[in-house]
């Protein structure tokens, strides 16, 4: 019965044409052909906000997706996971501490000093050293490794030391200047927690597969003249180019109050009929002012939004 009724909605709201639709915009989207996977939006500008984004993050080993225990999209790399988090001023990517997240005490300690002019102690109480300690200055390490938070230890016969975010480990079978490598804990904690191997298989690129789909948005508040304090609900419909419904689009909805100031709000993924949609209160706002809304989706790197509004009244 829900099906039907959401798809006699999406129905009713294409043929009144009671919102504007946008075409989709030129999204900023990279498709990596070495694992397959699309990188774009927030995701895409934390990547390449770094200087060497394949020394510190590697290559994405997934797409962005819902994780179903945070409620909040991410996307795994080499050696980072994104965390698009809700703030208050707006989404914004976190960067997951996976050093934290992955040390496990009682490894043996490497048999070698822990001070001396050749080491540097830190106020997690642990000292970096040696070539730890070059390749920690050389690439940024207190802004991109943090602290460390373990002292050297050996583990699968080799010298490795955890940081807050990384993990080095020493190589000395490698050419000099290239025996400090950071650890994959991208994919050992992909492996060890989300374990779906669902999510490593690779999105083909748009053009090549021959599906851009131009996506179009439509947005509709279901009552146009609204009391202060009341509920409303919007819908955002999400269509191809032929206006055919787009499944598991993702979806995020500003509502533009007459104060100037603004709400975010991270809907769910559309459902098979293209539709997503979200309830709220009003608030105590001011009668005759109108809220303007505002939806923009996401779907494999491309983007497009709509607006709608909706007027406060007796």
């Amino acid at each position: 019965m829900i099906r039907w009724v959401s798809f006699l909605v999406l129905l009713t709201l294409i043929a009144a044409g009671m919102t504007q639709a946008v075409s989709a915009q030129s999204s900023d989207s990279v498709y990596v052909s070495e694992t397959g996977h699309w990188i774009w939006g927030d995701f895409l500008r934390t990547y390449n906000s770094v200087s060497d984004p394949l020394l510190y993050f590697g290559y994405p080993i997934t797409d962005d997706f819902m994780d179903p225990i945070t409620n909040q999209r991410v996307q795994y790399f080499q050696r980072a996971r994104f965390d698009l988090v809700d703030t208050s001023q707006g989404p914004q990517i976190q960067i997951a501490p996976l050093g934290q997240l992955l040390h496990e005490s009682g490894a043996p300690l490497a048999d070698i000093p822990r001070d001396g002019p050749t080491c540097r102690s830190f106020s997690s109480g642990y000292s970096v050293c040696y070539a730890f300690l070059q390749f920690y200055d050389a690439y940024e390490g207190e802004a991109r490794f943090g602290n460390p938070i373990s002292e050297v230890e050996v583990i699968d016969g080799h010298y490795v030391q955890y940081f807050d975010f990384a993990r080095m480990e020493w190589w000395p079978d490698r050419p000099t200047g290239q025996r400090v490598v950071l650890t994959d804990l991208g994919r050992i904690y992909f492996d060890k927690v989300v374990a779906n191997p669902e999510l490593l298989k690779s999105s083909p690129p748009a053009n090549i597969a021959g599906k851009l789909v131009n996506p179009v948005v439509r947005v509709f508040a279901l009552k146009s003249l609204i009391g202060s304090g009341d509920q409303q609900t919007v819908f955002v419909i999400a269509q191809d180019q032929f206006l055919r419904p787009l499944e598991n689009a993702q979806v995020g909805v500003t509502l533009h109050f007459p104060n100037k100031t603004k709400e975010f709000y991270r809907l769910t993924e559309t459902n098979e009929f293209g539709i997503s949609q979200f309830a709220f209160s009003t608030g105590n706002l001011p009668i005759r002012s109108v809220v303007n809304v505002e939806a923009e989706i996401n779907i494999r790197g491309e983007f497009a939004s709509g607006r709608t509004w909706f007027r406060i009244w007796w």
